[in-house]
Parts: structure tokens; C-alpha cells; sequence
């Protein structure tokens, strides 16, 4: 009779691990599922806010005619190159080397009008983002020939990247940190 009651008690425990174990692996699974979803929505935020930031810091300084600032903006780390682009110029090639798609849009474009973006990010943007009319004064950066004024392309560095805004009264000229050292 003492066997028996090992033997039920051996069932039972087996039955209570098997549960425990299923247990174990749903909150696995649904933690896992919760975090890459806190993360993703983390990335979302991050992003309108930086889109934000863009748009704004670039709408308010074009009428400031000759105000100047140096900006740093914010964006998840997972882009490595933002390229601005100056619609109203015909287009240069030499974009192509940098950003397809931004070379694509550029060449098909009429104005600054006809477009949906001005603004580039790679890899693409999940939004387009189009700014308020901007000028380029490429400096001496690695993505543009220092004596064309058409786009610009800067390096991501850990979520972030630094221009200088200059207002021109009907546009927003756009710079590389480099130009205000010079």
C-alpha cells in the first residue's frame, strides 16, 4: 500500500511540473511579445519626435532672416545617413551615390511643390518628411561637391547629427557642423 501512494504522489509531481513548465514558457513568450512591442513603440516616439523637432526647428528659422543656429537632432539609432535635398535645383547625380531613393524623387520632381519629401533618411523613413523650403550650403562634407548647392548627406553617429540653420527670409539654408568652425 506504501508503494502505491509513491507512485500517485510520482504522478501527481509530474503533472504539477508539466503545468509549472507551460506556465513558464507563456509568460516567455508574452514577456518577450510585450518588451519587443515596448521597444518598437519606444523607436515610433522617438521618431515622430524627431520629425517634429525637424520641422519645426526649420519652419520657425526661415523667416528669421540672417539668425543662425547650430541644432543636434535625436532619432533612433538604427539610421546611419540623412540627406536633405534642395527640390528647387536641378538634379545632380551625384546624389545617386548616396541615396537611390532620394536621387529617384529628385529627378522626377519639378519644385519643391511637386514633391512629398525633402528629407531622406537611410534606411528609408516609415513617414516621408518634408520641410519647409531649404538651401544648401554643403561646406566641406563628405556628400556633396563644396561648390554645388543642391543636397546635403550627414552621417548618423549614435542617433544623432548636428547642422547649422541659417533663416534667408523665404527658405532656411541648411550647413554642416564644419561651416560654423570656419
Amino acid at each position: 500500500m506504501h508503494f502505491r501512494n509513491k507512485r500517485g504522489l510520482g504522478v501527481g509531481q509530474v503533472f504539477v511540473f508539466i503545468v509549472a513548465a507551460i506556465t513558464f514558457a507563456f509568460i516567455m513568450i508574452f514577456g518577450y511579445r510585450a518588451i519587443t512591442g515596448f521597444l518598437q513603440s519606444g523607436e515610433e516616439v522617438a521618431f515622430v519626435q524627431f520629425k517634429t523637432d525637424l520641422e519645426s526647428s526649420i519652419k520657425k528659422l526661415f523667416t528669421e532672416f540672417g539668425s543662425v543656429r547650430a541644432e543636434t537632432f535625436n532619432l533612433p539609432s538604427k539610421y546611419s545617413q540623412i540627406c536633405f535635398v534642395d527640390m528647387d535645383k536641378p538634379a545632380d547625380n551625384h546624389l545617386c551615390e548616396f541615396d537611390q531613393v532620394a536621387c529617384t524623387v529628385w529627378k522626377n520632381a519639378k519644385d519643391y511643390n511637386s514633391v512629398d519629401e525633402n528629407v531622406f533618411l537611410k534606411p528609408s523613413a516609415p513617414v516621408k518628411i518634408k520641410v519647409h523650403k531649404i538651401s544648401i550650403n554643403p561646406g566641406d562634407n563628405f556628400g556633396s561637391d563644396p561648390g554645388k548647392k543642391d543636397f546635403l548627406c550627414l552621417p548618423i553617429r549614435q542617433g544623432s547629427f548636428s547642422v547649422v540653420l541659417e533663416g534667408k527670409g523665404d527658405r532656411t539654408e541648411i550647413s554642416p557642423p564644419s561651416v560654423l568652425a570656419s
